[in-house]
């Protein structure tokens, strides 16, 4: 629909009352190298409520993990969990409770209550000691980002916070000019983290501008010094059979929102991005949310 009331559009308001509300969310990865597919989807139910603001003046919020499952690739509850699956559900649970920094355009910091998740993770630690004795290099994984040095960084860039804060509140839209942020997307391909450019702008509202779309995009920011063009070369190069042989990367991200701008809510989120170099070399990464209800 055409934008007829682009004055409204200028400064979208963020809903700060401090009222429980119920998402479901669900984020997935398919790799694929060569005929061999590996799946992975989670679904979670978690509620959000906005707590006041920090010091600073930022917004905090506190979520709470009510459940998590996994599905399989058709789609359907998994039952009976392997013992990755197991071990990830295990150790996921240091974050059913966090308290959390948004700025006030609605842009993820990071956690507040990093001492709770660390001694979180310090008694799961010694669970999983006594209950799989072959996962030290796991184990050693998790030590290191839950030092408190490295633990902002890894919440900070997590695939889904940095999707479901969105960081477009408060901020201009116009008909001439997308909004652009820079961000990085964890574990974008293989284990690297790549830096990206994205862009948002309102493609659908309607007369009163009482529900609207965002759409985003983005282009990867090969000039940011953190991207890992060496390092991508050199994995991509191991995947190739023919030395010396061509091959292109590709690289699509495509996604959305819908917003109640009247009450300041976000009620619905996708986004799809994949990395692909054709017929070797595929990683696409959904995530999905929605708002249930308020409480």
């Amino acid at each position: 629909m055409p934008k007829t009331q682009t004055s409204y559009a200028s400064l979208l308001e963020l809903n700060g009352e401090p009222v429980i509300r119920t998402y479901t969310a669900e984020i997935k990865n398919v790799v694929a190298k060569g005929k061999k597919v590996e799946h992975a989807c989670v679904v979670l139910f978690f509620t959000l409520q906005y707590l006041g603001t920090t010091e600073k003046g930022n917004l905090r919020y506190k979520s709470s993990i009510q459940r998590r499952f996994f599905l399989d690739d058709k789609n359907r509850p998994v039952f009976k969990p392997s013992k990755a699956q197991k071990l990830a559900l295990n150790v996921a649970k240091i974050n059913d409770e966090l308290i959390l920094e948004v700025s006030k355009n609605y842009k993820f910091i990071g956690i507040i209550n990093v001492e709770e998740v660390q001694k979180k993770w310090r008694k799961l630690k010694g669970i999983l000691q006594d209950s799989f004795t072959d996962l030290h290099t796991v184990i050693g994984d998790f030590d290191w980002q839950m030092q408190t040095g490295n633990i902002q960084k890894i919440y900070r860039n997590d695939i889904f916070y940095n999707f479901f804060f969105s960081n477009f509140f408060y901020q201009e839209f116009n008909t001439e000019k997308s909004l652009e942020h820079k961000k990085v997307l964890m574990n974008g391909i293989y284990n690297l983290d790549v830096p990206v450019i994205e862009k948002k702008t309102i493609d659908e509202e309607d007369v009163l501008f009482q529900n609207i779309r965002i759409s985003t995009s983005a282009e990867l920011d090969t000039k940011d010094k953190l991207f890992p063009l060496e390092k991508m070369n050199v994995f991509l190069g191991s995947l190739l059979g023919t030395k010396g042989s061509k091959h292109s990367l590709e690289f699509d991200y495509d996604g959305f929102y819908k917003v109640k701008p009247r009450i300041g809510l976000i009620t619905e989120g996708h986004l799809t991005y994949s990395f692909c170099i054709k017929d070797i070399y595929t990683k696409s990464t959904t995530i999905n949310f929605n708002l249930e209800k308020d409480e």
